[in-house]
């Protein structure tokens, strides 16, 4: 199962939403200058000074990103 399916069968989210999620997974790893998101993604997210600089409304929807490709990732182990 593939992240965008997960993201619709199990999160219950529309395309759309699913499809900004995967987005902001990759603007994330643009971010940390990484390929896939990993445990201490997060932790790297939050010290990331362009991070920091994004209005709290981004930062929350990153954040949820990260963790839901995190949850995803330790169903698919």
């Amino acid at each position: 199962m593939t992240f965008y399916d997960w993201l619709i069968s199990e999160k219950k989210m529309s395309n759309r939403g699913a499809k900004d999620v995967i987005s902001r997974c990759k603007r994330v790893c643009i971010l940390l200058n990484t390929q896939e998101i990993k445990d201490d993604s997060l932790d790297k997210l939050l010290l990331n000074e362009d991070f920091n600089s994004y209005s709290m409304f981004i930062k929350s929807q990153l954040k949820r990103s990260v963790v839901l490709s995190l949850e995803f990732g330790g169903n698919n182990e």
